[in-house]
């Protein structure tokens, strides 16, 4: 994977399945390139997701992540447009379950 990133100047690449009927979908985010192996949760990439498959019909997401590490989580994900512009919310819980410093 990190070969590839780097082959391709890829910061992250960010694996997704298309979201069933109700929005419900499974991702997982990998950037090996800056010492990220997987993220168990990565709201960023969900907000690009969403504004995404909002240009297909899917105004809401909500995207599993961080089973394969033990750690489940869902991310959810609203886009809406109006007149100012395009508007996309992400929300989910968060623990902390471990602190690294250098």
């Amino acid at each position: 994977m990190r070969a590839a990133c780097d082959r391709y100047g890829l910061l992250v690449c960010y694996a997704y399945s298309p979201p069933d009927r109700h929005g419900r979908t499974a991702a997982r985010m990998f950037a090996p390139s800056i010492g990220v192996p997987e993220d168990i949760a990565n709201a960023n990439s969900t907000a690009c997701l969403a504004a995404h498959a909002a240009r297909f019909g899917t105004h809401h997401l909500a995207v599993d992540m961080g089973d394969h590490l033990g750690s489940p989580s869902t991310i959810t994900a609203t886009a809406h447009r109006d007149r100012t512009g395009h508007r996309i919310r992400v929300s989910g819980q968060a623990a902390i379950v471990r602190t690294v410093t250098r």
